[in-house]
């Protein structure tokens, strides 16, 4: 307990040192919004000249040095509100109406504090609407925001680099047309493309005096490979500052947020940073730019790259790199800080917010403090500026392949659960009961697990296979289980629908074209006993991919608050047709499925009629629900407990 109370009190001395020696705040922070259009670039395919969306709409987040205080101090949920308002400008294919306070409430669930959406968006911040500019020449900072995201995300470092002199303006993250960022080299470039127009804009714009012989840029996650090529483009920006930005890259990683991000896959991110690695759009080495780069400490956790992609040690300039070793990727936006997550977030953010001030203060020609706080942040002991160390390599040996039988009729099983045990590993077997697996010399010592509802599972060791090279035809035999009788009382039944029910267009979670045997559910609470299960539902919220897919139905007893055996005895298998949205309904009365406890219940992905194509996805509605969504990534991997948002199933009972 002492070494915890004094690291906090070293954490808090830090943050405060850093704040004393940067924030002289002799202005007020003013925020006005600029909306542009950008008619060198269409938008909208197919539109005519007259449609509203003809040409590229461009709204700039701005904030400055003013002398003045507005009466309209902004709160968050102004800033953030934004967001709903440009989803719904920028197309005309979903209405984002409401989102606003869902997505404040999933922030406010997913940091674990204990309030409302509305705490949240009720947060003041120390902006004032369109006070009147000082009229004073003041640096610029570009400021390039996360995947779908904008200024408000890092509005607390945005307003007091306004507070001290300088003007920043928030370039969103938003993509091709529907304005729906992915990791795509096309979408990338929007971003790149609309601060270039924003710089012409402010060149010739009177109302902000703007030295552009001192500009920097500011880029957080995806913002900063759209950063990097920025600064490539345009060598009349002097510094760079990246928040946990992905022109750093780790190849092979491996992250939950393939689960439910944009659909793209490990393989699919891999393949767009090469993509443009092999362009001419960065070309590190002949950048002269004074480069400071935080990094969150959580990158490598359960995962080990293939190779990376390094734009600090490939930069020859001038150049600064820290990392906060036990911080996330969340603690580099304000929003842990703002709602006071932990004292840890809250410092990590301070420091980053006080280094990135006099950062810029230093490179673009104002007071030089940067130095000595920089000394202090690498003597706390949860800092370091050494970079990972990717020397270990993983290799892929070899491919398993083999056959699934019943032991006694010799008939091919399909959908037979087989991968390494408690590992990323895995698949399903198809209709004819084949399987492939590649096998990588980290899993030599591993086990392979092949089990199946109704048959007794079978393990081998994978190195007892290796040496073989052998196609596996393995037989399983059938298991007998004998179901609990079920006396039903003349008694009223009681019709119920339990679990989650939210059919949210915004909020999901899904899988990518490829992960067969990738499994999620929630935990129901069976409130009487016995329970008969009449029917499952489901919100599909969307579906892009181009195949028939079959999804099979578990249901779980709980051990330890994880799924432990599946008590059903056949298969239970729903089928969605190509592009299928909308909520589904599997009639499960004829299974005489009978409840007494509370269970887990999942949809597995076991089988698609063809083969879907790269980049697409299928997602599931997601809510608020204490329990959260558990997951897995493939057929034998352990679930995991996705935050406190629950998946949209749910099931009808009687009792």
């Amino acid at each position: 307990m002492l070494y915890f109370m004094k690291k906090n009190y070293q954490i808090a001395i830090i943050a405060l040192f850093v704040f004393a020696i940067n924030y002289g705040q002799e202005f007020n922070a003013g925020y006005t919004i600029v909306s542009l259009k950008d008619k060198s670039r269409t938008y909208k395919p197919k539109a005519t000249i007259t449609d509203s969306l003809y040409y590229r709409p461009i709204d700039l987040d701005i904030w400055y040095p003013s002398n003045q205080k507005g009466e309209q101090v902004l709160t968050f949920g102004y800033l953030f509100k934004q967001l709903e308002l440009r989803a719904n400008k920028y197309q005309e294919e979903t209405d984002y109406s409401g989102v606003t306070e869902e997505l404040a409430q999933f922030f406010v669930a997913e940091m674990g504090v204990s309030a409302k959406a509305k705490h949240l968006l009720d947060i003041k911040t120390n902006s004032f609407l369109n006070v009147k500019p000082s009229q004073e020449k003041y640096p610029l900072i570009i400021y390039m925001s996360g995947i779908n995201g904008m200024g408000f995300e890092n509005y607390k470092i945005l307003e007091n680099l306004a507070k001290n002199g300088f003007i920043v303006v928030s370039i969103s993250s938003i993509g091709r047309y529907p304005g729906d960022m992915t990791n795509e080299i096309g979408d990338t470039l929007e971003q790149v493309y609309d601060a270039e127009f924003a710089l012409k804009y402010l060149r010739n714009n009177s109302n902000f005096d703007i030295d552009f012989n001192n500009i920097g840029v500011l880029a957080c996650s995806w913002g900063g490979i759209s950063t990097a090529i920025l600064t490539n483009k345009n060598q009349d920006i002097k510094a760079m500052v990246s928040l946990d930005g992905t022109e750093t890259h780790y190849f092979g990683e491996e992250l939950d947020t393939n689960l439910y991000a944009n659909g793209a896959t490990t393989e699919e991110n891999d393949q767009f940073i090469r993509e443009i690695q092999d362009t001419m759009l960065l070309n590190v080495g002949k950048q002269n730019i004074k480069y400071l780069y935080f990094e969150s400490g959580d990158k490598l956790d359960e995962f080990t790259p293939t190779g990376e992609y390094h734009y600090f040690k490939k930069l020859t300039s001038e150049k600064y790199y820290l990392r906060f070793t036990n911080s996330l990727h969340a603690d580099f936006t304000c929003i842990p800080s703002i709602l006071k997550s932990s004292k840890h977030s809250v410092a990590i953010y301070e420091n980053i917010e006080g280094s990135t001030i006099s950062f810029f203060n230093k490179t673009l020609g104002k007071k030089d403090v940067f130095n000595k706080s920089w000394q202090r942040l690498l003597s706390l002991d949860y800092t370091t500026d050494e970079t990972y160390d990717i020397s270990k390599k993983t290799e892929i040996i070899e491919n398993i392949s083999g056959k699934i039988i019943d032991a006694k009729t010799k008939a091919p099983i399909p959908y037979v659960n087989i991968g390494i045990l408690n590992g990323t590993t895995g698949t399903v077997t198809d209709k004819k009961g084949a399987f492939m697996l590649e096998i990588k010399d980290q899993s030599v010592n591993d086990t392979l697990r092949i089990s199946m509802i109704g048959y007794k599972p079978v393990e081998l060791l994978i190195k007892d296979i290796k040496p073989k090279k052998q196609f596996l035809s393995i037989k399983l035999e059938e298991e007998i289980s004998k179901l609990n009788e079920v006396v039903v009382t003349a008694k009223v039944i009681k019709k119920k629908v339990l679990g989650n029910k939210t059919k949210s267009k915004f909020l999901n979670a899904g899988f990518s074209y490829d992960q067969l045997g990738a499994e999620m559910g929630i935990k129901i609470n069976i409130r009487k006993t016995p329970t008969f299960v009449d029917a499952f539902n489901f919100n599909i919220s969307q579906n892009r991919l181009s195949t028939r897919s079959i999804f099979r139905l578990n249901f779980y007893s709980i051990k330890n608050r994880k799924p432990f055996e599946n008590i059903l005895n056949e298969n239970i298998l729903a089928a969605i047709k190509p592009k299928q949205t909308g909520l589904i309904t599997v009639d499960l009365k004829p299974y005489d499925i009978v409840l007494n406890d509370d269970v887990i219940v999942t949809l597995e992905w076991v089988d698609n009629d063809g083969e879907n194509k790269k980049h697409e996805a299928i997602f599931f509605s997601l809510g608020l629900m204490a329990n959260g969504t558990l997951h897995k990534e493939s057929s034998q991997a352990k679930f995991r407990k996705f935050g406190s948002l629950g998946v949209g199933f749910n099931i009808n009972v009687r009792y």
